[in-house]
């Protein structure tokens, strides 16, 4: 932004694009976050909340065997000894 010699307030475009450039990715940014999150976030809750500590094979409340077997192989480094 700049005044000139009438005083009359002249806005560089050049910079307006950057700044709405900038203020869309901010918001595509959270937004993607907050989706990511309500889509996974509980899901993660829910399998941490039900884990049992004792025997991290057997499937906790809220799953079927299969669903979790299913879980267990998006794991395998965690699950090693239970898909064998």
């Amino acid at each position: 932004m700049r005044i000139d010699g009438n005083t009359k307030i002249r806005i560089d475009i050049s910079n307006l694009g950057f700044v709405f450039l900038v203020v869309i990715a901010v918001l595509s940014t959270v937004a993607i976050y907050e989706l990511v999150q309500l889509r996974y976030g509980s899901a993660y809750q829910k399998a941490l909340a039900s884990q049992d500590s004792s025997d991290i094979c057997a499937t906790p409340a809220g799953y079927t065997d299969e669903e979790w077997r299913e879980h267990m192989g998006h794991h395998p480094d965690q699950y090693a000894q239970c898909l064998k």
